[in-house]
Protein backbone atom coordinates (compact mmCIF):
# COMPACT_ATOMS: atom_id res chain seq x y z
CA UNK A 1 0.00 0.00 0.00
CA UNK A 2 1.45 2.94 -0.86
CA UNK A 3 0.08 6.58 1.18
CA UNK A 4 1.38 9.59 -0.29
CA UNK A 5 1.26 12.51 2.03
CA UNK A 6 1.00 16.08 0.01
CA UNK A 7 2.69 19.37 2.53
CA UNK A 8 0.72 22.26 1.22
CA UNK A 9 3.21 25.03 0.06
CA UNK A 10 2.86 28.42 1.30
CA UNK A 11 3.74 30.81 -1.74
CA UNK A 12 5.26 34.32 -0.37
CA UNK A 13 3.00 36.83 -2.19
CA UNK A 14 4.36 39.86 -0.60
CA UNK A 15 8.23 41.22 -0.19
CA UNK A 16 8.29 43.71 2.20
CA UNK A 17 11.40 45.64 3.45
CA UNK A 18 11.01 47.28 6.34
CA UNK A 19 13.14 49.47 8.42
CA UNK A 20 13.35 52.23 11.34
CA UNK A 21 16.29 54.84 11.48
CA UNK A 22 17.81 57.26 13.25
CA UNK A 23 18.60 60.23 12.15
CA UNK A 24 21.87 62.90 12.85
CA UNK A 25 19.06 65.90 13.84
CA UNK A 26 21.76 68.79 12.42
CA UNK A 27 22.78 66.67 9.21
CA UNK A 28 19.74 64.68 8.35
CA UNK A 29 21.87 61.73 7.48
CA UNK A 30 20.97 57.90 8.53
CA UNK A 31 22.98 57.06 12.31
CA UNK A 32 21.80 53.87 12.26
CA UNK A 33 18.96 51.53 11.93
CA UNK A 34 17.03 48.26 12.31
CA UNK A 35 15.08 46.18 9.29
CA UNK A 36 12.53 43.28 8.93
CA UNK A 37 11.06 41.39 6.03
CA UNK A 38 7.42 39.80 5.24
CA UNK A 39 5.55 37.36 7.55
CA UNK A 40 2.22 36.15 7.44
CA UNK A 41 -1.00 35.62 9.64
CA UNK A 42 -2.36 33.03 10.09
CA UNK A 43 0.42 31.53 11.91
CA UNK A 44 1.85 34.89 12.86
CA UNK A 45 5.57 35.76 14.00
CA UNK A 46 7.56 33.72 16.52
CA UNK A 47 7.99 37.04 18.48
CA UNK A 48 11.06 36.16 20.09
CA UNK A 49 12.77 36.63 16.93
CA UNK A 50 10.77 40.15 16.05
CA UNK A 51 13.65 42.91 15.94
CA UNK A 52 14.59 45.54 18.45
CA UNK A 53 15.74 49.07 17.83
CA UNK A 54 16.92 51.44 20.99
CA UNK A 55 15.77 54.89 21.02
CA UNK A 56 15.96 58.16 23.10
CA UNK A 57 12.75 59.74 23.70
CA UNK A 58 12.34 63.09 21.08
CA UNK A 59 15.08 61.35 18.91
CA UNK A 60 14.28 61.98 14.99
CA UNK A 61 13.12 58.67 13.67
CA UNK A 62 12.08 57.81 10.00
CA UNK A 63 9.79 55.05 9.05
CA UNK A 64 10.82 53.58 5.35
CA UNK A 65 9.34 50.75 3.52
CA UNK A 66 8.48 49.52 0.09
CA UNK A 67 5.88 46.61 -0.16
CA UNK A 68 6.18 44.64 -3.49
CA UNK A 69 3.31 42.00 -4.34
CA UNK A 70 4.30 39.01 -6.01
CA UNK A 71 0.90 37.22 -6.46
CA UNK A 72 0.92 36.45 -9.99
CA UNK A 73 -2.52 35.61 -10.98
CA UNK A 74 -4.68 39.03 -11.25
CA UNK A 75 -5.01 42.24 -10.15
CA UNK A 76 -6.59 41.96 -6.15
CA UNK A 77 -9.26 45.25 -5.66
CA UNK A 78 -9.45 47.48 -2.70
CA UNK A 79 -6.39 46.32 -0.79
CA UNK A 80 -5.32 48.03 1.91
CA UNK A 81 -1.40 48.60 2.82
CA UNK A 82 -1.64 50.17 6.77
CA UNK A 83 1.58 50.83 9.07
CA UNK A 84 1.60 52.51 12.23
CA UNK A 85 3.63 52.98 15.66
CA UNK A 86 1.77 52.12 18.74
CA UNK A 87 3.14 51.85 22.10
CA UNK A 88 2.88 48.46 23.62
CA UNK A 89 2.57 47.27 27.11
CA UNK A 90 5.99 44.98 26.56
CA UNK A 91 8.37 44.20 23.86
CA UNK A 92 7.75 41.45 21.78
CA UNK A 93 4.21 41.50 23.02
CA UNK A 94 2.50 38.88 20.99
CA UNK A 95 -1.02 40.90 20.07
CA UNK A 96 -1.21 44.06 18.42
CA UNK A 97 -2.45 46.67 20.61
CA UNK A 98 -5.68 48.76 20.31
CA UNK A 99 -4.89 51.30 17.79
CA UNK A 100 -7.59 53.66 19.75
CA UNK A 101 -5.03 54.77 21.98
CA UNK A 102 -1.19 55.42 22.05
CA UNK A 103 -0.70 55.93 18.44
CA UNK A 104 2.35 57.76 17.67
CA UNK A 105 1.75 57.98 13.72
CA UNK A 106 -0.20 55.99 11.61
CA UNK A 107 -1.08 55.81 7.36
CA UNK A 108 -2.91 53.38 4.96
CA UNK A 109 -3.12 53.00 1.34
CA UNK A 110 -6.13 51.53 -1.05
CA UNK A 111 -4.70 50.44 -4.46
CA UNK A 112 -5.88 47.66 -6.87
CA UNK A 113 -2.68 45.60 -6.07
CA UNK A 114 -1.47 44.55 -9.78
CA UNK A 115 1.02 41.81 -9.82
CA UNK A 116 4.79 43.86 -9.36
CA UNK A 117 2.96 46.39 -7.99
CA UNK A 118 5.28 48.52 -5.61
CA UNK A 119 4.17 50.74 -2.74
CA UNK A 120 6.23 52.60 0.31
CA UNK A 121 6.47 55.44 2.21
CA UNK A 122 9.18 57.27 3.96
CA UNK A 123 7.93 59.49 7.12
CA UNK A 124 9.57 61.44 9.93
CA UNK A 125 8.48 60.98 13.58
CA UNK A 126 9.34 61.49 17.27
CA UNK A 127 8.33 59.35 19.86
CA UNK A 128 8.09 61.24 23.23
CA UNK A 129 7.68 58.89 25.86
CA UNK A 130 9.79 56.17 27.01
CA UNK A 131 8.36 52.82 26.36
CA UNK A 132 7.85 49.77 24.32
CA UNK A 133 6.78 50.17 20.83
CA UNK A 134 5.42 48.63 17.91
CA UNK A 135 6.03 49.79 14.26
CA UNK A 136 3.94 47.39 11.94
CA UNK A 137 3.70 47.66 8.70
CA UNK A 138 0.76 45.28 7.02
CA UNK A 139 -1.85 44.10 4.34
CA UNK A 140 -5.31 43.99 4.63
CA UNK A 141 -8.50 42.75 2.48
CA UNK A 142 -6.01 40.68 0.36
CA UNK A 143 -8.97 38.29 -0.21
CA UNK A 144 -6.96 35.02 1.10
CA UNK A 145 -6.24 32.79 3.45
CA UNK A 146 -3.43 35.07 5.03
CA UNK A 147 -2.53 38.57 5.46
CA UNK A 148 1.14 39.47 5.14
CA UNK A 149 3.25 42.01 7.79
CA UNK A 150 6.60 42.95 9.06
CA UNK A 151 7.05 44.76 12.67
CA UNK A 152 10.40 46.05 14.48
CA UNK A 153 9.86 46.55 18.32
CA UNK A 154 11.28 50.14 19.40
CA UNK A 155 12.18 50.54 22.71
CA UNK A 156 12.63 54.58 24.09
CA UNK A 157 14.67 55.40 26.88
CA UNK A 158 14.84 58.89 28.77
Amino acid sequence: MLILVAKAAQAEHAIIDLRVIRVDPRTGMAKDEASASVLQEPPGENVSQRPQFKAKAGEPLVIQFILTNTYPHGEKTDVRIRYFVVREEKPRQKTVPDLREGVVTQGRFTLNYKPKCRVGARQSFTIKEPGSYLLRLQTENTDSDHEHFSAIDILVEK
